[in-house]
């Protein structure tokens, strides 16, 4: 009797806490995450405009400032916190500046002002401006991490 309370604790404690244990992440979702990447996306858009695929790699890495996990961590800050824009408005900004060898600099407030003038055509209002301000902070910090 005693060994049958045992067997079942054992398993029911098995079967609890697998399916609390998270799951490692597989090569599929891996492979996701960097086809998704903003220097990837990037890439890939100046290839579809008629760049080489190694040129156009070559300007997104001279272009874009900063590793790859955190300009794409700065990207979904900046995407969650702004409506106006999209995340194919950023890839096409971060496009172009690396197609005129310009620096892009997703923690500067300068570049995200440029970024809403460029690509959106709502007004530049004291809340916006307060918004941008607070989102290049918030980059600045995923930048030193």
């Amino acid at each position: 009797m005693n060994k049958r309370i045992l067997i079942i604790t054992v398993f029911l404690s098995n079967v609890v806490f697998a399916t609390l244990t998270p799951l490692p992440p597989t090569q599929s979702s891996l492979k996701n995450s960097t086809i998704n990447s903003l220097s990837n996306m990037a890439t890939l858009n100046l290839y579809n405009r008629g760049l080489d695929k190694a040129v156009a790699k070559k300007k997104i890495s001279d272009s874009l400032r900063g590793d790859e996990n955190s300009n794409d961590l700065m990207m979904q800050n900046i995407l969650n916190q702004l409506d106006v824009l999209s995340r194919e408005d950023l890839v096409k900004f971060v496009s172009d500046a690396a197609l005129h060898s310009r620096d892009v600099d997703l923690s500067s407030y300068g570049t995200l002002l440029c970024m809403v003038q460029k690509n959106s055509k709502t007004t530049l209002d004291k809340t916006v401006l307060e918004k941008l301000q607070k989102i290049a902070l918030e980059n600045q910090n995923i930048r030193s991490l």
